[in-house]
């Protein structure tokens, strides 16, 4: 019982990430788009959407092995080389 508990916990924290990081990326494309990749704005933006990306990730881990991240990871389908290019760690 216990166990299934933990399944189910892992899916809605995953749920939870897969939401969060397609919010980040978003975030990404709208100030790529208002702001030349040059200009301060965009670099300090993008470097704060990094941090929260680790720290979402870092909690992650905190909460589960990183054996069950990476499978649960797999599972989603997430394009990780995708989120690498926005979110490189």
């Amino acid at each position: 019982m216990e166990l299934y508990k933990n399944e189910e916990k892992l899916d809605r924290v995953m749920n939870n990430y897969k939401k969060i990081r397609e919010a980040l990326a978003g975030l990404n494309d709208i100030i790529t788009i208002n702001f030349n990749e040059n200009n301060f704005y965009h670099a300090a933006a993008v470097d704060n959407l990094k941090a929260l990306h680790k720290n979402v990730l870092e909690i992650l881990k905190s909460s589960f092995t990183p054996r069950e991240i990476r499978i649960r990871l797999r599972e989603l389908e997430f394009d990780e080389e995708e989120a690498e290019k926005v979110f490189p760690l």
